[in-house]
Formats: C-alpha cells, sequence, structure tokens
C-alpha cells in the first residue's frame, strides 16, 4: 500500500488511485481507476452512478529513467436513465480514444520544435507517423488565429519562397510589435490578400495604423484598398538593397576590368555599410579603393546622402523634400547609375518618407522568415501548406 502511494505522488495524478504495479524489463504498467464515484452525464449534466460495464484502456505516458509508464486505466461506461444514453467516463488527463497523456504528447511536441518526426520517434520508441499526427493535433489546439488578428495594429506583410525555382511564394502576415507570425496565405497575388482582409471585416481593416512591406505593388494596392487609416511604409532593407545593387554593379565592373587590382577585393561587404558603421581597416581599404576610382567615391557617397535623410529627417514632408533635393542634385551629377532607382523612387518616395516618422521597418518579418526556414529544415523540406502553416503558427505563439 505505502508502495502504491508513492507511485500516486511520483504519477502526480491526483484523480487516480493506483491499484497495481507490475515492473517489467522496459516497462513499467501501472493498474489504476479514477478515484471520483460517479461522472457528469454530457448530455443533461445530471450526475450519474449507475455504471453499466467496465473496460481497460492502456495510456503511455513520461518514462520513468530508461522503462515505458503504461497506465492501465479501469474505465467506467455509466448509463443516464433520463436520457436513456450510456458514455464514458472522461479523463482529465488523456483525451478521449488518445494512447497517450496530455504531458507525454507535450514532450513529443517539444522534441518535434527542432527534430524532425524521425528522430523524435526513435528517441520516444513510436512511429514516425504517430508523432506528426500528435504535432498537427496539437498545432490545432493551440492556434487561435482570430485572436491574433484582434490585436494587430501595426502590421508586416512579406513573403517566403514555398518551393525554390517554381516562383510558388507564401504571404507572411506579422504583428510588428508583438513580433509574430499573424497568418500565412498560400500565395501572394492581390487578388488573393484583398478577399483575405475583406473577409476578416471592417473594423478589422479600420485598426491597421501601419502597414510595412517591400516594393511588390500587390501589398502597395492591397494596403491602400483594404486599410484606409494605415500609412504604407516601404521596408528600409528593400530601399537600401535597390541602392547597394548599383554599387554592387559598379564594383563588379570595376574587378572585372583591372582583375590585378587588389584594392577592389573584399570590397562588397564593405560598401553594403555605412560610413560610420566601418572599423579603421575597413576605412583605409576603401579610401584605397576610392584612389584608384573617383567614381566609386562619388557614388558611394551619393549613397551615403540617402541614408542621411532617412537618419536624420524629423518629419515625413522635410523627408520628401529632401528625396526631391537628391534626385535633383543627382541630376546635376549627370550620375546615370541610379536612374533605375530613381524611376522607381518617383512613385514610392512618400512610402520611403513614412519610414522617418516612427522608424517602423519590417525587420520583425524578415527575422520571422527564418523561422520558417528552420521549421522546413526541420521536416527536410515541406511541401504540404496546411501543415507547414501550423507548424510555424504555433512554434510563433
Amino acid at each position: 500500500m505505502e508502495k502504491n502511494i508513492f507511485y500516486e505522488e511520483l504519477l502526480n495524478l491526483p484523480s487516480v488511485e493506483i491499484l497495481d504495479i507490475k515492473i517489467d524489463t522496459n516497462i513499467i504498467t501501472i493498474e489504476c481507476q479514477v478515484k471520483q464515484i460517479g461522472a457528469i452525464c454530457p448530455n443533461c449534466g445530471e450526475t450519474i452512478f449507475t455504471v453499466n460495464q467496465y473496460y481497460h484502456r492502456t495510456i503511455r505516458d513520461l518514462n520513468m529513467g530508461i522503462r515505458h509508464v503504461h497506465l492501465l486505466v479501469k474505465v467506467r461506461q455509466f448509463y443516464c436513465k433520463s436520457c436513456n444514453r450510456y458514455f464514458t467516463e472522461t479523463l482529465d488527463f488523456a483525451d478521449l480514444n488518445k494512447e497517450f497523456t496530455h504531458r507525454q504528447s507535450d514532450y513529443m511536441f517539444c522534441l518535434a520544435r527542432k527534430q524532425c518526426y524521425t528522430e523524435v520517434a526513435a528517441i520516444v520508441d513510436v512511429s514516425a507517423k504517430t508523432i506528426e499526427r500528435i504535432v498537427l493535433d496539437i498545432c490545432r489546439k493551440t492556434i487561435d488565429i482570430p485572436e491574433r488578428y484582434r490585436q494587430v495594429k501595426r502590421l508586416g506583410i512579406d513573403e517566403h519562397s514555398h518551393r525554390k525555382g517554381k516562383k510558388d511564394y507564401l504571404c507572411i502576415l506579422t504583428d510588428l510589435d508583438r513580433g509574430i507570425i499573424i497568418d500565412i496565405l498560400p500565395n501572394r497575388k492581390k487578388e488573393t490578400l484583398i478577399a483575405h482582409f475583406k473577409q476578416l471585416g471592417i473594423d478589422f481593416c479600420n485598426q491597421i495604423t501601419d502597414v510595412s512591406c517591400d516594393y511588390w505593388d500587390a501589398y502597395i494596392t492591397t494596403s491602400k484598398l483594404c486599410f484606409p487609416n494605415a500609412k504604407i511604409i516601404l521596408d528600409r532593407f528593400h530601399v537600401t538593397k535597390l541602392l547597394n545593387n548599383v554599387l554592387d554593379a559598379f564594383r563588379k565592373e570595376l574587378r572585372k576590368a583591372d582583375r590585378d587590382n587588389t584594392n577592389y577585393k573584399r570590397l562588397k561587404w564593405i560598401l553594403y555599410k555605412q560610413y560610420h558603421a566601418l572599423s579603421d581597416q575597413q576605412l583605409d581599404d576603401l579610401d584605397a579603393a576610392f584612389k584608384d576610382s573617383p567614381m566609386l567615391k562619388k557614388i558611394y557617397h551619393i549613397r551615403e546622402k540617402f541614408h542621411h535623410i532617412l537618419d536624420n529627417t524629423d518629419t515625413v514632408e522635410n523627408a520628401i523634400i529632401a528625396i526631391n533635393n537628391w534626385v535633383e542634385e543627382l541630376a546635376k551629377k549627370e550620375v546615370t547609375l541610379f536612374d533605375g532607382f530613381v524611376k522607381t523612387l518617383q512613385n514610392t518616395k512618400e512610402y520611403i518618407a513614412n519610414y522617418v516618422e516612427n522608424y517602423l521597418s519590417n525587420a520583425v518579418t524578415e527575422g520571422l522568415n527564418n523561422l520558417i526556414r528552420s521549421v522546413r529544415r526541420t521536416a527536410f523540406g515541406m511541401s504540404n501548406f496546411e501543415n507547414l502553416k501550423l507548424r510555424v503558427l504555433a512554434i510563433s505563439s
């Protein structure tokens, strides 16, 4: 009897009374039953004491050392005379018709966050398909998508390549304040986005105050149509990327024209950095390259001046004025390398200038994209959209 009490304390299942214990080489079998005498009828809510029959359920629990633990639970089937129906008593530590306790399922789910199903299956000694079923089931219970949408004020929109080389993109929606993924849409088409946000209702669309996205026209068009109170902010990373592409293209031309010039080696990542962020060695390398190419120096400082606008302008109106002045000065210097960027700038400068109001960027979304990549790597690729969505949303909660 004292042994049973010890195991009851060890199990930490207050609703269960242990009847017998069998210890084998690899398995500990604990025979038990629910302490409560009666059960509540799920139909009428009346407490029922009439037992129709007994049967046993075998439920896997957390291991004790190297041994598996199996709970052999004596379960009762009750008969409710008021409803004229039979029902089985519920267990507070395991779902009906499930083979694992809640804590064993949670344990397997935690293991599967960083490992593939096959590896987890080997650890807990079950099939990989069982692990997949348990993980996806917990994901469905964990995710509360309506609640995620209810709290969003500042929305991030970005894409993630679902199948490389297929131009198959998922659309990632994030809450920039809480740093979580709200939802994942199957594609980034304008029609899909507009239909999705309209389906969420007017109240949701009106509560969005800011939208951060990249240059993809569907994002900008959708934001203008669906979010009347929101400011559209082009993510600074993508603006910087276009400017850096100009520098890098020119660097490649210099490298191609003079292969023997060592000053152009390892210059790419130095050019990408802002001047104030460079180390002393990097400044020396940059100055050496500038001596060989005055044009490189000119376009580098043109890029730096655009950064200065975004870093030091106090209002959106002043930022737009500064951007216009930057374009005019560029025309006077007769530098054509930025023509493509300037053409894009004419239609998007307001969205770029909105950045200076509160320095909102889509960095959170870019970071959460890495979470999606980690899930895909763990799964050795996950082509099923719904399963990928469930895994990512549950982990990012």
